[in-house]
């Protein structure tokens, strides 16, 4: 299949945070970047890209996601900053920034610190339209900058109703991942409820929610004992039960999936390598891109040499699969959004580039 690119920015220092929203209510999805090297967080207006700064304040902005928070019918920010600086002043924050009526930079919310926070995201488990906020930071605060020892966490947040002066109430799920990179929500067991994944040192994670996800008590489950830095859930083979997608080991080089063998909790699930020459495999998608029934799997590295590229099966049963370069030089990927960006029915990817300072979008013109 073919994709056209097209640079939205060739000038943005590490490029992380991302997200894909309507900022300005005009029925097209804008873009959303944060800089990691910058205190910086801007978006482009579809369709022409243009530029729009929404802070100058903040640094490390790794991890965004957009949610109307107060109910004005304009999307919001909520945001991981502070990440990656050697200066430890101030800690990594959560907050929410609130976009004005007239111009000008966003106004910021503070949430909570949580030292080396790392990722987050929006998920309604259980369908009533009451989105959880879930906050995972890649290690504890303990030992030097460059220390990995001290496990992250993994924590569930409330939104109050009123933002601005209610407290963000907060629980802990889980304080024993190490090295926690990746995370992921989709119905791991098929039971209409979505399910957590984190991949990290100790493996792929699965935390199945308790029916109060915020009070009761979730079951955490061992899918690999592997190093993971990526997961992502998607059903392959048509079968009805979703399979794991993971990147191994932190910042790997193998991309490989995961076939549930009998009782999906307490049995092995049989591991598949795809692909072992990533170098700093980094952001995992997948997604019927050609329209053809079939999952394509999107995934990139941002080490020397840099490549975006695009896996298909052509014999699943026999673990056969061919690579399409979408990218190879030109974006060393931090993170990736796919969604419909030109309104034609077919699913585009963005990404930002971490290690080449850059955005792009590519438009899948299909076959």
């Amino acid at each position: 299949m073919q994709f056209k690119e097209h640079p939205i920015d060739r000038e943005f220092r590490g490029a992380y945070g991302l997200a894909v929203a309507d900022i300005n209510g005009n029925g097209r999805k804008d873009i959303v970047v944060g800089s990691t090297a910058d205190p910086v967080i801007s978006w482009y207006e579809s369709p022409h890209w243009q530029k729009h700064l929404i802070t100058d304040q903040h640094p490390g902005n790794v991890t965004i996601v957009t949610h109307d928070l107060t109910g004005n019918g304009i999307p919001d920010l909520i945001v991981g900053s502070g990440f990656n600086r050697r200066q430890r002043v101030p800690v990594e924050y959560l907050h929410w920034l609130e976009a004005p009526n007239s111009g000008g930079q966003w106004t910021s919310h503070y949430i909570d610190e949580i030292p080396f926070l790392h990722r987050i995201g929006l998920a309604d488990l259980n369908g009533d339209g009451q989105p959880l906020l879930f906050v995972a930071s890649i290690r504890g605060a303990e030992g030097e900058f460059d220390e990995w020892h001290d496990p992250g966490a993994l924590w569930c947040y409330q939104i109050p109703s009123d933002p601005v002066n209610q407290t963000w109430q907060r629980r802990l799920i889980d304080n024993h991942l190490h090295l926690n990179h990746g995370l992921c929500f989709g119905d791991v067991d098929g039971d209409g409820r979505l399910d957590i994944l984190i991949g990290c040192r100790d493996g792929l994670i699965w935390f199945e929610p308790p029916s109060d996800p915020f009070t009761g008590k979730w079951h955490k489950w061992i899918i690999s004992d592997y190093e993971s830095s990526e997961v992502f859930t998607v059903d392959l083979d048509g079968d009805g039960i979703n399979e794991i997608l993971s990147i191994e080991p932190w910042h790997g080089n193998t991309i490989a999936w995961y076939k549930a063998s009998g009782d999906l909790r307490r049995n092995r699930w049989l591991r598949h390598e795809i692909d072992n020459t990533l170098n700093r495999g980094h952001a995992l998608h997948a997604a019927d891109l050609d329209e053809d029934g079939k999952i394509e799997i999107v995934t990139g590295y941002n080490g020397e040499g840099t490549s975006l590229q695009l896996y298909r099966s052509t014999d699943l049963s026999q673990n056969q699969w061919e690579k399409e370069l979408i990218d190879h030089g030109g974006l060393g990927i931090g993170l990736m959004v796919i969604d419909d960006l030109n309104r034609n029915g077919r699913m585009d990817i963005v990404a930002g580039g971490l290690s080449t300072n850059n955005l792009k979008w590519y438009e899948n013109l299909g076959h």
